[in-house]
């Protein structure tokens, strides 16, 4: 069993110089090129640079484009409280007439049964003075009829009270 053993540890002997080997080609291809290797980082690193630069010019339009989009947003919801503010307004108005329409009405009402009281009250007091008049003319007339009738009733009693006058008779004429 000894030998397979030594059949391996020459293995691994073999197989490290190969990757020394391979190591030193690596190394050597660097060296051997790097005027190449510096241009083909410059153009990477423009490549990249230009990519970094479309890249920034992207996003600053799509920025540029949220900002734009915000706005309108903004003035979308500006214009609608405008919208709704108006429409409160205009709802606050018309009820304002409505109640100043309801309170004119009910002034003309008010003023219109003042009117007709006042009508009344101007009819009552001539009422009132004509009846004052009549009792006045009713009195005056009570009290002429009074005295003409109480002269008349003592003149009757006075005649009664006289001796009565007999009638004479006249001879009838053949």
């Amino acid at each position: 069993m000894a030998r397979p053993k030594k059949k391996a540890a020459k293995k691994a002997v073999a197989t490290k110089k190969r990757k020394v080997a391979t190591k030193k080609k690596v190394v050597a291809k660097k060296k051997i090129a790097p005027a190449a290797a510096k241009k083909k980082a410059a153009a990477a690193k423009k490549k990249a640079a230009a990519a970094a630069k479309k890249k920034a010019a992207a996003a600053k339009k799509k920025a540029a484009a949220a900002r734009k989009k915000a706005a309108a947003a903004k003035r979308k919801i500006a214009a609608a409280k405008k919208k709704e503010a108006a429409a409160k307004k205009k709802a606050a108005a018309a009820r304002q007439a409505e109640v100043k329409k309801a309170l004119k009405d009910k002034m003309t009402a008010v003023q219109a049964s003042l009117k007709a009281a006042k009508a009344e009250l101007q009819a009552a007091a001539k009422r009132e003075q004509a009846i004052i008049k009549m009792a006045a003319a009713k009195e005056a007339a009570v009290a002429k009829f009074v005295e003409k009738w109480t002269k008349q009733q003592m003149a009757k009693l006075e005649k009664a009270m006289k001796p009565k006058k007999r009638k004479k008779r006249r001879a009838k004429k053949a």
